[in-house]
This record gives structure tokens, sequence and C-alpha cells, in this order.
């Protein structure tokens, strides 16, 4: 059971601009398996620490500025503040936080988890959007962040997200076919900072046949930034009870070497890099009721 009170606030300062304002408590449980991670203690009894784990709780604030500047395209700004508590760490000493769940695609095997960490996230996001009119749209968006969370051995460190910056752009554009029908295109770009790894000890790991990371240095690296451009063309028939559409996307179009990961290769005794999908095209048939 949790108590979360929230309040909210919007200003409208004319018929195009308003300021918005928002605080509250949150509170998130911990992915469902942590519960049953499981261990021996010094005695060689299985015990299940983590069944007795709260939840994760933060306190959020939000300020925003809304301006609508035409009958089809606004601009929205907004500035943040989230500071986490009761977060789960080891009980001993370690760099270990769950809020760095999820970076690597795997759920953590901590069996003795407690809830005495803690994290922040601060940033500005800005909005422009022009909606669907004469056949074009576009939205654009950006935002600049800091994400710092503090382990059960008190240290302060960038978390796994901490890419410190994001910008999309996504466009598209309609031509009328007939009555019913359209030609239909769309570009999307992305361009954010590098995922934060912690360094391989390649000493360590070509000693023990196994990748060994430095944990005391968790997340003081970041991988080169990540670009991806996309564009997706296609026809689309409009019915009066189905409609359909039929598309080629080609996902990053320009064939971006982006890191998904580095690991330690037992058999080459090396650091290998692990590179995300390059060039990759889907066809694409739609039915729509």
């Amino acid at each position: 059971a949790s108590v979360e009170p929230r309040i909210g606030a919007r200003l409208r300062i004319n018929e195009t601009q308003s300021l918005s304002a928002g605080v509250g408590l949150h509170s998130q449980m911990q992915p469902i398996t942590v519960y049953f991670n499981r261990e021996e203690d010094e005695g060689g009894n299985v015990v299940s620490n983590n069944k007795s784990l709260g939840f994760n709780r933060s306190f959020h604030s939000v300020v925003g500025y809304d301006y609508q500047f035409s009958e089809f395209a606004r601009l929205k700004a907004e500035a943040y503040y989230q500071y986490l508590f009761d977060v789960a760490v080891d009980r001993f000493s370690s760099s270990f936080s769950m809020l760095n769940t999820g970076a690597d695609f795997t759920l953590p095997q901590n069996a003795d988890l407690v809830n005495d960490g803690s994290g922040t996230n601060m940033g500005v996001e800005l909005t422009l959007e022009r909606f669907l009119n004469k056949g074009y749209y576009f939205l654009f968006t950006t935002s600049l962040f800091d994400s710092k969370y503090k382990g059960s051995d008190g240290v302060v460190r960038n978390t796994a997200f901490n890419g410190n910056y994001v910008v999309n752009l996504l466009s598209g554009r309609e031509w009328k076919v007939g009555k019913s029908n359209a030609i239909v295109a769309d570009i999307r770009v992305t361009y954010a900072g590098g995922r934060r790894y912690a360094p391989i000890d390649l000493d360590a790991s070509r000693l023990e046949g196994r990748e060994v990371r430095i944990e005391t240095d968790n997340n003081s690296q970041q991988y080169n930034a990540y670009f991806r451009t996309d564009m997706k063309v296609g026809f689309r028939m409009n019915g009066r009870r189905v409609s359909q559409a039929i598309s080629l996307d080609i996902r990053n179009v320009t064939n971006q070497q982006n890191v998904f990961m580095q690991s330690y290769d037992n058999i080459k005794r090396d650091v290998e890099t692990v590179y995300q999908t390059g060039l990759f095209p889907v066809v694409l048939y739609n039915l729509y009721f």
C-alpha cells in the first residue's frame, strides 16, 4: 500500500499561451522476479531476503510553458526535477542499484537487497510540433538531462541511462491520389548520447577466463553517440469499411554502426564490440477495419 499525494495547476495567460506546474509522490514495485531471488546464508540455509522489499519511491516536480502560435503549430517547454529514494540496493557496500535495471536487457540476480538507495533526475525538454495540415506535419523534440544514483557504498555515479541529451525529428508528407487514396512518406531521425557502462578489466578477465568489470567505476564510461535515420514510403487506400496500406520501411538508412555493448570474448581473449542492427528494410501490409 502506498499513499501518493499529487497536485497540479495550469494558468492560462491568454488564448495561445499557458503555464503549468505539478508536484507529487510516486511509487514503483520491483520487477516481480526480484522478490524471489534466493541465496544461501552462512548456515547453508536457502533464504529469500528480497520478499520484504518495499517500493522504489520518488518525488516529482515539473513546470511547463505551452504556446500555440498558430492553428496547426505549438511550442512546449518543460523543466523537471525528480528525487528518488528508498531505492533497492545491496545490503553490503557496492555500486549496484535497481535504478540501472533494464539497461542490459537482463534482470538482476542480487538476493539481499534493502531500500537504502537514492538518485536524482533533472532536465529540460523542448517540443515543436506542426499538426497534419495540407498534407504535411513534423515533430521536433529535444531533451537535456542529468541522471545520477547512489548505491550502498555511498558514491554518486551516473545511471546507465545518463546519455545527457536526446534529439528527435519526425516529418511526413501526404499526396492525395483520387478521392480516397494517398501516397505517404515519412522520415525519422534520432541523435542521442551513448549509454553508460563499467569498463572491462582485461587483465582480470584473462586471468579468470570470464568477463570482469571494474564495478567501482560503474557507468564512468560512455559509448559513442547513437544516430539513426528511418525512412518510409507507402500507398494508402481508404475504403468505407476497410482501409489498407502497403509500405516500405527502411530502418537505419545510413547503415550507422551504433554500439550495442562491449563484452569479453574468452576465445579471442580480448574485448569485443557488438553493434546494433544496420540497414534493415521491412515491407509492411496493413488492414484497418
